[in-house]
């Protein structure tokens, strides 16, 4: 909890306040010079990110990240316990105590934790499955932790939270950690109790072959959704690793860290305390493992559907989250694919004109018989326009044939005009 309210801290007023930076607005961003080095052209760059935490990039320096990598920057050490004490003494003095550090929420009592339990279990699922999905977690999976109790959501502040139940291996509550899907509350997570290590299946551990550790809930999930096997979720950085549990010496560990300096840190703690035994997981550049697994879905969105895929997913009832993990696309691609079906739909409806509707198309071989009958009605029609054609013929050489006979009062007619 005090890693992620530190995380929200403005950065902008702990570096003015504490090490005297001074910041200009560049569009969204607002640029200084470093205070971790000597610099005539300020090359530090500072922005909020959408889930309330504040970050800085030093261009000069390669530094980046939150405020304890902005901490351990300008110290020079890789220790983050330190960085988080030093911190928040300095949020302290600067008078930003009072925002790092909120009062607890009313909902967040000691020793209540079962009560709680119980009481989110009551409320509707629908909004963290949705949110879940749309994160780009396997259907089945979160409709597993659904199951088993494990994702639940608590409504407090006027906002909806996705609630995780972090137990240990005897099935023991430690945690509910909330983290908001919608609502107007300022608190993106916070959770109830004290911090644990989460796994979503206990029984794996003992026996698994591979065990992957990463940073969150978040991302141990999509580890699973991505290559199975049993993973372990460690609630910030700041989280003393040797809470961990007693880990089988045969399996090989993966560190799934987020690639900031805090997280590479918490690397480098975790292979001192398991020297010859950690492996990295590749990245592939992406900021964390969600963000690599939205990242390849994308990817995927973007190659070519089949007339009837698109024709599946317009027709579809479900949410555009839900198709969009069943069609193995991008929601934002099912939402594109709805939208041209209705304005094809609007078009085609605006083209025709009030009155009858018209006749449905007959069958093939209804087809087949109403031009075999149309062409025998066509053959009729030109033998009885042949024999009119005969009997006028026949008239017209009889007329002439009566012409040409030379009848007594013709000849007196002649010898007349003679």
């Amino acid at each position: 909890m005090m890693l992620e309210a530190l995380k929200q801290i403005n950065l902008l007023d702990f570096m003015s306040r504490c090490w005297g930076t001074d910041f200009k607005r560049e569009g969204r961003r607002h640029v200084a010079l470093s205070p971790f080095r000597e610099e005539n052209t300020p090359s530090m760059y500072v922005s909020r990110k959408e889930d309330g935490h504040w970050v800085f990039c030093d261009h000069g320096s390669s530094a980046e990240g939150t405020i304890i990598d902005a901490v351990m920057a300008r110290d020079g050490h890789q220790d983050v316990g330190l960085a988080v004490k030093t911190a928040k003494k300095l949020a302290e003095e600067s008078g930003l105590l009072a925002w790092s550090n909120p009062d607890p929420p009313p909902e967040k009592p000691r020793g209540k934790l079962e009560t709680l339990f119980k009481k989110f279990c009551g409320n509707d699922t629908g909004p963290a499955r949705e949110y879940l999905v749309g994160r780009g977690l396997s259907v089945k999976l979160v409709d597993d932790l659904i199951a088993d109790k494990q994702v639940l959501v608590n409504h407090f502040e006027e906002s909806d939270y996705c609630c995780f139940a972090v137990r240990d291996a005897k099935g023991e509550l430690h945690t509910l950690f909330n983290r908001k899907i919608k609502g107007p509350a300022w608190r993106e997570k916070f959770l109830i109790g004290k911090q644990h290590v989460f796994c979503s299946d206990w029984n794996q551990v003992a026996r698994a072959p591979r065990i992957t550790i990463c940073e969150s809930i978040i991302d141990a999930l999509s580890v699973q959704t991505l290559h199975g096997g049993c993973v372990l979720a460690i609630p910030g950085v700041n989280f003393n690793l040797r809470e961990l549990p007693d880990l089988p010496t045969e399996a090989c560990l993966v560190e799934a860290f987020d690639a900031d300096q805090a997280g590479r840190a918490a690397a480098e703690q975790l292979r001192n305390q398991y020297p010859g035994r950690i492996s990295h997981f590749d990245l592939q550049g992406a900021d964390d493992v969600n963000a690599l697994l939205c990242g390849r879905q994308e990817v995927k969105s973007r190659q070519k559907l089949s007339l009837e895929n698109r024709v599946e997913i317009a027709l579809s009832g479900t949410t555009s989250r839900e198709q969009a993990a069943a069609s193995g696309v991008h929601h934002s691609r099912v939402c594109d694919i709805r939208k041209d079906a209705v304005e094809t739909l609007t078009r085609v409806w605006e083209k025709r004109r009030p009155g009858r509707r018209a006749k449905p198309e007959p069958s093939p071989e209804v087809a087949l018989e109403q031009r075999e009958e149309a062409r025998f009605r066509e053959m009729e029609l030109l033998q009885m326009r042949n024999d009119w054609l005969e009997l006028e013929l026949k008239m017209l050489n009889d007329r002439f044939k009566a012409a040409a006979v030379v009848t007594p009062k013709k000849k007196r007619r002649r010898k007349q005009n003679k």
